[in-house]
């Protein structure tokens, strides 16, 4: 029989989850974004300027390719910059988004500006911890998947709103942290 006190405190953990105040905690300022999910143990976030990707960058054949370091922006935004140390591409401060339900496209992208038009959404990300999130209608979402990109170790990034069930996509959760120094594997051998 539920108590008084089981009454009073069962919904804390809800009130908790929802407020924005925790949500908050994630990092502030230049970061880099990590996907985790099966056979991916942190593989980076990069860019060629257009479209998201994870895995590993110098397995790339774009000479635009680098791993993208964010700062959060207006309207909870994700502004992204090369992080690039021999040879600076020529792209910088993108913004990430993500398709919304109106796009034929589920690749996450990134923009040249917050105010993208039609299809996708470049704002209202959100970390609870670590982990990123979309918040779209007062719901936090995490639809990341990944899908094999014909490149060895590399596979694009996107964002499922309309119930995409390509074959070959793993659903990823991305992470403000990178991988342990003594992880094994961050790649799997099994894009391609």
């Amino acid at each position: 029989m539920p108590t008084l006190k089981n009454f009073l405190f069962a919904p804390l953990p809800m009130a908790l989850a929802a407020s924005p105040s925790l949500m908050r905690r994630g990092p502030k300022t230049d970061f880099g974004l990590y996907a985790y999910g099966e056979g991916i143990g942190g593989a980076q976030v990069f860019t060629t300027g257009e479209g998201a990707f994870v895995g590993s960058v110098s397995a790339s054949n774009s000479t635009e390719a680098a791993p993208v370091l964010f700062d959060v922006g207006t309207g909870n935004a994700l502004l992204g910059s090369p992080n690039a140390t021999d040879t600076a591409p020529t792209w910088s401060n993108l913004t990430l988004s993500v398709p919304d339900a109106t796009s034929s496209s589920h690749q996450v992208s990134f923009t040249n500006s917050t105010n993208n038009g039609t299809g996708v959404s470049s704002s209202g990300f959100v970390f609870y911890g670590q982990y990123l999130f979309h918040q779209a209608d007062g719901a936090l979402q995490s639809e990341w998947y990944v899908l094999p990109s014909g490149q060895d170790g590399i596979w694009t990034l996107n964002w499922n709103s309309t119930g995409d069930d390509t074959d070959g996509q793993v659903i990823v959760t991305l992470r403000a942290v990178g991988p342990s120094p003594d992880a094994t594997s961050l790649v799997s051998d099994t894009a391609s």
